[in-house]
């Protein structure tokens, strides 16, 4: 016997796929990122950011770090630096 409550759930399902309408939430990355003038993944790097993010390294690998948490945010996002697997590069 199937619960109530998955029965709405498959009857509501099964009416959005009649609609014409894109739901908000379908949308890519790539539609809702900002203009780049407003991208703070654009800016130059803040030292004393990285600092404040990662106190317990010393001020290179902070820096490090830090450039590797934008880049992450950067292919998380689908916005731009996208990492490329081996076939993609042709071997």
């Amino acid at each position: 016997m199937i619960h109530p409550l998955q029965l709405l759930d498959q009857w509501r399902r099964s009416m959005i796929k009649w609609l014409p309408i894109k739901p908000q939430w379908e949308r890519s990355a790539k539609a809702v990122a900002p203009e780049a003038t407003e991208d703070w993944l654009l800016e130059p790097l803040n030292e004393s950011e990285a600092m404040e993010l990662f106190p317990h390294l010393e001020r290179e690998k902070a820096i490090l770090q830090y450039q590797k948490l934008r880049l992450q945010l950067r292919c998380d996002g689908e916005r731009g630096f996208e990492q490329k697997t081996k076939n993609e590069f042709g071997r």
